[in-house]
């Protein structure tokens, strides 16, 4: 008897249908995918990362279904942590290993918050605690955020400057000596151009857009070509000296 279309419909999509069970069956409770290896790169603190996703509940364990670790929010977990700039996780069926990687932030600047506490600056502003291994290095080195009043506030004005400073005047947070909040809210920067030592008086982080064009154009004319000290407090009318 000649089988209807319909029903040769029916029984491939029952087939279909036992043979996603059989797969989901095997990926998600069957032993034969089960973690064997957890890897953490890119950062010698792996302690510290173990336990946030402890906390989260969100540590992979071996043994563990490969398909029940939850990588996503393996990722998002761990990017809730200040010093870690981004993360990713992955899972790999062939080797049965969960990889997690990290990239660090890298310091480029420190300071001691109104608790005694040291924090740092990346290169985008962002002001994070150091935890590993490479980001406590050379911190005696690191030039120093210094603020007359050891305020967040304060400390966000400079994460606010060395975020939003221009590509073009990157080197001036790459050959920082310092800088510096007054208790008026004025950003005072210590640093080299052209290898001569430069003082910038930024005043406030208002018209910081405006000041950052002043200063490249003040810096483009030939005789402020050793000049050593800038000031941008009004940057209508900038001094140079």
């Amino acid at each position: 008897m000649e089988i209807s279309k319909s029903r040769k419909k029916r029984i491939s999509a029952l087939f279909l249908f036992v043979i996603f069970v059989m797969f989901a069956y095997t990926l998600g409770w069957s032993a034969l995918f089960t973690v064997k290896q957890i890897d953490v790169n890119g950062t010698t603190a792996i302690s510290e990362v173990n336990q946030k996703l402890v906390l989260d509940e969100l540590a992979p364990q071996v043994g563990q279904k490969l398909a029940r670790v939850d990588v996503r929010s393996i990722e998002n977990s761990l990017m809730e942590l200040d010093w870690i700039k981004s993360s990713s996780a992955s899972r790999d069926w062939l080797s049965k290993k969960i990889q997690i990687t990290v990239l660090e932030r890298v310091p480029v600047a420190r300071a001691l918050t109104a608790q005694n506490t040291l924090v740092n600056f990346d290169s985008e502003g962002f002001i994070f605690t150091p935890v590993s291994t490479e980001q406590g290095k050379n911190q005696s080195s690191l030039p120093l955020v210094s603020a007359a009043i050891a305020s967040n506030k304060n400390l966000a004005i400079v994460a606010t400057l060395m975020r939003k400073l221009p590509k073009d005047l990157d080197y001036l947070v790459d050959k920082l000596d310092q800088i510096s909040v007054t208790k008026a809210g004025y950003i005072l920067m210590s640093t080299q151009v052209n290898g001569n030592a430069v003082r910038i008086n930024w005043g406030s982080i208002e018209q910081i857009e405006q000041k950052f064009q002043v200063l490249k154009a003040l810096l483009e004319l030939p005789e402020n070509g050793s000049i050593s000290e800038v000031d941008l407090s009004e940057p209508n009318a900038p001094i140079v000296k």
